[in-house]
């Protein structure tokens, strides 16, 4: 993937038009369901729209841009990641409003210098404040502070994963998560766990979602070794190929993190880090999830479908499991439509 994330000229702006990849699009039939929550989906038809768009954003690259188009094209870029970020956030009832977050994210996208910390009698504190009110949540200085925090932390990992992976030309890796987490949970302490002894650290904990267990922490540097070493497999036979389903390959990775959970606190944002950055190397792709009620509440039964199939299918050998994120891939596919769509109509 070509991109234009220019941290060095304190701009960071992921130029989705123009992008070059290797690989060809291609449908894995068997990656997707037909249903999303309790509504029918036909995954098909969407898949080859986005083929479509995708290809008249090619088209639209190599023409001359005017400049209200180019600036139009960025700022539409910054608002997709912005709102990536605060979607991702309300899903785990982290951050704060739209409008702050919209702020404090393209201020850091365009490598703007703010403040770690901010003082109580500034405007920034009291809107942060406000915020918390209406969600009924704390309000004292701590709370506020964090609510700030999780924005500014989500942010920068999002910068670091997307410099990583696309301008830098590097796969997900280990050494790339773990920092990323890193970044994310910088002074942002878990419900019982300080910041400083889980952050970019495996978990030690047994950690459940409902009915769902997840791994024993013993099992996790083994499974997540693993999963590095089947994504390896997977580009490597997508290389030979020359052909890819970006949006099936984010999915799966997305699922395979999410039911490992690594982490003690952090695993949510972390799998949208993941699904996000891989979107954006191996397509042209953001897909901004959770940024209203409904769309979280699917999410979550997606997400809960998803633990589920893998306490039914955990004792089954590897060839015998069906794709267990196929409901996922067809909810992410969705949104990239719809955020491509909305990409395109900016510089028509």
């Amino acid at each position: 993937m070509q991109s234009t994330l220019h941290l060095s000229q304190g701009i960071m702006f992921a130029a989705l038009c123009g992008v070059k990849t290797p690989f060809a699009f291609t449908m894995e039939m068997d990656s997707y369901e037909s249903k999303i929550s309790h509504d029918d989906f036909e995954p098909e038809p969407v898949f080859y729209e986005i083929v479509t768009l995708t290809n008249q954003l090619s088209k639209l690259s190599q023409t001359e841009l005017t400049p209200n188009q180019e600036a139009a094209l960025e700022n539409h870029v910054l608002h997709s990641l912005a709102w990536m970020v605060y979607g991702s956030n309300m899903i785990e009832k982290a951050g704060s409003s739209a409008e702050i977050t919209l702020k404090l994210c393209l201020a850091i996208f365009r490598g703007q210098k703010i403040p770690e910390d901010i003082e109580e009698q500034d405007q920034e504190y009291l809107l942060l404040k406000e915020s918390l009110i209406r969600q009924n949540l704390p309000t004292n200085t701590s709370a506020v502070l964090r609510s700030r925090r999780e924005v500014v932390q989500h942010a920068k990992a999002a910068a670091f994963m997307i410099d990583q992976l696309c301008i830098r030309g590097q796969d997900l890796s280990e050494q790339i998560l773990l920092e990323a987490h890193r970044i994310l949970t910088y002074k942002v302490d878990a419900e019982t766990t300080p910041w400083m002894e889980y952050s970019g650290v495996y978990r030690s904990h047994e950690v459940c979602a409902g009915l769902h267990t997840f791994p024993h922490p013993s099992l996790v540097p083994f499974k997540m070794k693993s999963m590095f070493y089947e994504l390896k497999c997977d580009l490597k036979k997508a290389t030979t190929a020359g052909t890819i389903d970006p949006i099936a390959l984010a999915s799966k990775y997305t699922h395979i993190f999410i039911n490992i959970h690594p982490f003690i606190d952090g695993n949510g944002r972390m799998c949208r880090l993941i699904l996000n950055s891989m979107l954006l190397k191996f397509g042209t792709f953001v897909a901004c999830i959770g940024a209203d009620r409904a769309d979280r509440s699917m999410y979550e039964e997606i997400a809960v479908n998803g633990g589920a199939l893998e306490d039914l299918y955990g004792d089954a050998e590897e060839e015998e499991k069906p794709n267990l994120y196929k409901e996922l891939a067809s909810y992410v596919l969705a949104h990239v439509k719809k955020g491509l769509s909305g990409l395109i109509s900016t510089v028509q």
